[in-house]
């Protein structure tokens, strides 16, 4: 088995929040279950990549006070300038694109050594203090926001991903002001699109969505 896209045949459908909420919780179910699955997830070969890295933040969006309940909301596989689709109850569109900076090949790698030895490495076994590592995160997020703003993106919100967890909340450290100076510094950032948030994932539950999505313009 090489990937498992026929879990997420039916990935690029319409969706009410409240089913936006118990399809992730069936798939989630579905592949923790299944040694294979939760194998090939690490790995994110085939469509488990767009479920975690796109429909997962567009399901954390879906459950947020920017988006009412009767909404419905899809993400689009392709390259048309944007990953989803949000119909409001009013019948108005919202388009989105989401976007984050990770450390693809870091994280391939290490899902490999997860996969074979049932461990994978330390993410800093380097020297460097966490004084010294937040920085340079700091400045390669900034740096894919601002490839971002050099794109005319007119009709489409963006939704800015980032995670924070293994800078901070891993030990224990509230990553609030790291956020508030991102949330300042994109806020000076020109762009052509409609709307701007910030979507932080620290670990915290969807029930505090609200508290890690931001509207910045």
């Amino acid at each position: 088995m090489k990937n498992i896209n026929h879990l997420f045949n039916d990935l690029e459908e319409y969706r009410t929040p409240l089913e936006m909420k118990r399809y992730f919780e069936e798939k989630k179910q579905n592949i923790n279950k299944n040694n294979e699955y939760v194998k090939l997830a690490r790995l994110k070969k085939g469509l488990i990549k767009e479920f975690l890295e796109e429909f997962y933040p567009l399901y954390l969006f879906s459950q947020s006070k920017y988006c009412d309940v009767n909404s419905k909301c899809k993400i689009i596989l392709g390259n048309q300038g944007y990953d989803g689709s949000i119909i409001h109850q009013d019948g108005t569109e919202k388009m989105i694109e989401i976007t984050s900076y990770m450390d693809g090949k870091w994280e391939f790698e290490d899902a490999k050594r997860l996969n074979l030895r049932g461990y994978g490495d330390i993410r800093f076994n380097d020297n460097n203090s966490l004084d010294d590592r937040t920085p340079v995160y700091f400045s390669k997020i900034v740096e894919n926001i601002k490839k971002k703003s050099q794109k005319n993106y007119s009709g489409v919100c963006i939704l800015f991903v980032v995670n924070t967890f293994d800078y901070f909340e891993i030990y224990d450290n509230s990553s609030q002001e790291f956020v508030n100076k991102l949330i300042k510094e994109i806020a000076k950032i020109e762009f052509i699109a409609d709307e701007i948030y910030l979507l932080v994932l620290n670990e915290q539950g969807v029930s505090q969505i609200d508290e890690n999505l931001y509207l910045i313009k």
